[in-house]
């Protein structure tokens, strides 16, 4: 949440307990993070830095600014 703080942009996050679902959107390690979809980062907690980043870009995918 803080990430999507800093950069200033308006995400909805949603926190997946159901396994299946986890397995279905492809992710093979937690934690896990994903963007309409599309898994961005698993296997660790990234960093407030690399969360910033690697939402960034993600978000510049879909057109989006952000204050990065």
């Amino acid at each position: 949440d803080e990430a999507i703080r800093q950069l200033k942009v308006s995400l909805e996050v949603e926190i997946i307990g159901d396994i299946r679902l986890i397995k279905a959107a492809g992710v093979e390690m937690m934690p896990a993070l994903a963007l309409e979809g599309k898994i961005l980062h698993q296997g660790r907690t990234p960093n407030l830095r690399e969360a910033m980043s690697i939402l960034a870009a993600a978000l510049a995918e879909h057109g989006v600014t952000t204050a990065l």
